[in-house]
């Protein structure tokens, strides 16, 4: 093992198995089975498996809870849910989620962008901020054979035991072993040369022991519909063991090899997305990108009494990369045919990425005559190290092109021998946090009060750049009552802290930005709890924003911190099995998003932001074997930049799927898959780059995916 790995793997081992330890100390009674939950034997799934709603709840509150009863706005969607709708990205599974929408990024189509309640966080950086079981991974892609489910917490301050961003927390949950014998064989297809392929595997290794391990394979291949590639093969092996509800360990690595090449998209001309073709490619980039990770992570929990348990996590990522671009730069020549842009080749060999996370918490409940106290005290330490480096590729390799009339085969890498200029872009965070809440619940009515601690240490910029140190105290406070068994009203008040990855023009990194939101929500169970519904009602500000520092005028990469905005809306949604034979899957939500103070772009609309977007998907089950599902997606009309100069118009995409299961003996069956998406081949757009318009994303016209799945 590499010696930067085997020291934090050491160290994570020895504190994720202190439970153990402490518990083998506890005095052994003479029949151990007897004092473990009566309930046990029923159990297929075990206790270091969370089920996704209770993790949900867990990184909402700290405890764990129904939805019901947890006043902010939380949203799970399971992988189910999203492999029935016959997605296979992030932004798909974001598409059921109200108040979310795309963001750009150029890592591929596994490592996508997205905005929450319009608060712009990622585009530009290079590095999206998605956190994987609770810790924040940048550039963690999305492998849909590794996912049980995407929480979605939004707001800031609703995530306790983890960093929360502006708009909000998107969490993807990573599928564990359980206590059961099962498996899974899938093939999907799809146009263009789309590919899904994996098998999952998991064994219980001892009944009596609770020892369960599970490997799970994959091969995913996005569609080449606009001629780039971008392939990901992965593996992940989990080790889990428990003894009731005493204790529960953890032990998972995973690894993913992806190679892929940018895509930046189309230009805008007219206020408008240029009209060519859209799966027209104006970079050529002279190699192809990779990005490989390593993942380490153990979890350990033990109950120290019937009401208190004590866990701790660690997790490391080491992540090697190559990134070559090509693309367009600048506005139109002047003094050249209409649309022909000048192209630029960038070059990032050898970026080194490392994340160590330690995070440990106390949860207790104590009751007090008629009240209740969840109590949650948790400490975590976070620290990611980037050193990417940068050459400079000559201008004489990428020639303009016409974006009318394209001519290829023109861009070169630079000459062999050539000694190229050379820069390197470094990132180091480290943080220490600590968290206290308390919810009391008293008759119908809950409290929740809540504080966190950071104080960090965040360097972002080239050689010489300054640090920035800096303490924040993000306090956070929610009132929720239950109207019935079947409703809850809630208000809450929460604020939050996210760095800002830029650096001024004297080379001084700048502090976070900071945000404070203000919220209302009704949550109501229908149909028994078959069918679910929120409506919230927010208002988010934020200050400490990067903006353009006009001092420097030639410099686009000097900023201040004297920008401001504010995002304020409606969020709604229903989900659940209406009837018998239909389930839906429903969202909406009006989102108002405006910079306030801004040098340059002070009142403009965030790019991005749709005022109006609505999903709907409903699914019908004929029989026992065939079930129809159909979706439509709904955008109105966005700017594509900060500027507000191009417009991205609104759309509407329906999707339909057809679905056939035959089930087998012994609980082993085979389901065959038909999705078309797109289905009218609507014209749309998906995103822009936020600071300019020459970088805007097209949706895919139509095309289907058809997948085969074998369970046993």
């Amino acid at each position: 093992m590499h010696p930067t790995i085997a020291r934090p793997v050491a160290l994570g081992m020895a504190l994720a198995w202190l439970p153990l330890a402490a518990s083998a100390q506890t005095p052994t009674p003479a029949d151990p089975a007897a004092e473990r939950s009566p309930a046990l034997p029923a159990v297929t799934v075990t206790a270091p498996a969370t089920p996704a709603a209770q993790r949900s709840s867990r990184l909402a509150t700290g405890t764990a809870g129904s939805s019901l009863d947890t006043p902010f706005s939380v949203t799970t969607v399971p992988s189910e849910l999203v492999r029935q709708q016959g997605g296979t990205t992030l932004q798909d599974a974001l598409r059921n989620v109200p108040g979310a929408q795309a963001d750009s990024g150029f890592n591929g189509s596994h490592t996508q962008f997205f905005i929450l309640r319009g608060a712009v966080t990622d585009s530009g950086t290079g590095s999206n901020r998605v956190l994987r079981d609770g810790v924040r991974l940048s550039n963690y892609p999305y492998t849909p054979a590794f996912v049980e489910s995407v929480d979605v917490l939004r707001g800031p301050g609703a995530a306790l035991g983890v960093r929360s961003e502006p708009g909000g927390t998107v969490n993807l949950v990573t599928r564990q072993p359980q206590l059961a014998n099962f498996g899974s064989a899938s093939l999907g297809v799809g146009s263009h040369g789309a590919l899904e392929a994996s098998i999952d595997l998991n064994r219980v290794l001892s009944a009596e022991n609770e020892l369960a391990a599970r490997v799970t394979a994959t091969r995913s291949q996005a569609s080449q519909w606009r001629h780039v590639e971008d392939r990901l093969d992965g593996i992940k092996l989990g080790l889990a063991q428990s003894d009731g509800n005493r204790y529960h360990l953890r032990a998972n690595v995973e690894a993913t090899n992806q190679t892929y090449q940018p895509d930046y998209g189309l230009p805008a001309l007219g206020a408008r997305p240029v009209a060519v073709p859209r799966d027209r490619q104006l970079g050529e980039p002279f190699g192809d990108s990779t990005t490989n990770n390593r993942i380490y992570d153990l979890h350990g929990d033990v109950a120290l009494s019937a009401h208190t348990r004590w866990s701790a996590d660690f997790t490391h990522l080491e992540a090697h990369s190559t990134s070559i671009k090509n693309l367009l730069n600048g506005s139109p020549l002047a003094g050249q045919p209409a649309g022909t842009y000048a192209r630029v080749s960038a070059w990032e060999p050898g970026t080194e990425r490392r994340i160590d996370s330690f995070s440990t918490a106390l949860s207790s409940t104590q009751g007090t005559g008629a009240v209740t106290h969840q109590l949650y005290l948790g400490a975590d330490y976070y620290k990611e190290v980037l050193n990417q480096p940068a050459l400079s590729v000559p201008a004489s390799t990428s020639p303009a092109i016409n974006v009318f009339d394209p001519v290829y085969g023109r861009v070169t890498a630079p000459p062999a021998g050539a000694v190229l200029a050379q820069s390197l872009t470094t990132q180091d965070l480290e943080s220490v946090s600590a968290s206290a809440q308390d919810q009391i619940d008293f008759g119908a009515w809950s409290v929740v009060a809540g504080l966190r601690f950071t104080r960090q240490r965040f360097l972002y910029g080239t050689a010489g750049v300054l640090p920035v140190e800096e303490s924040r105290w993000n306090p956070k406070l929610a009132l929720l009552r239950r109207l019935s068994e079947t409703d809850t009203v809630y208000a809450n008040v929460s604020t939050g802290t996210s760095p800002n990855q830029v650096a001024s023009s004297s080379n001084q990194s700048l502090p976070s930005r900071r945000s404070a939101q203000v919220e209302a929500g009704w949550k109501s169970l229908w149909r028994g709890g078959a069918v679910v519904s929120d409506l919230a009602v927010y208002r988010l500000d934020q200050k400490n924003m990067i903006a353009s520092d006009l001092s420097t005028p030639l410099n686009n990469f000097d900023f201040t911190t004297a920008g401001s905005a504010r995002s304020q809306g409606i969020e709604a949604s229903l989900s659940g099995q209406v009837t018998d034979r239909v389930t839906v899957a429903a969202t909406y939500a009006f989102t108002h998003a405006k910079y306030l103070q801004n040098p340059v772009y002070g009142g403009m609309s965030v790019p991005n932001v749709a005022r109006h977007a609505a999903t709907l998907w409903a699914q019908y089950a004929w029989n026992a074997q065939w079930k129809t599902g159909a979706g439509l997606y709904l955008q109105s009309r966005r700017f594509a930049d900060e500027a507000n100069t191009t417009v991205l118009p609104g759309y509407a995409r329906f999707d339909l799927s057809q679905t056939w299961t035959a089930k087998l003996a012994n609980g082993q069956s085979v389901e065959v898959q038909a999705t078309v998406r797109n289905l009218f081949d609507q014209h749309y757009f998906v995103s822009s780059h936020l600071h300019v318009s020459r970088w805007i994303t097209p949706g895919q016209g139509r095309n289907a995916f058809v997948s085969a799945t074998y369970r046993f």
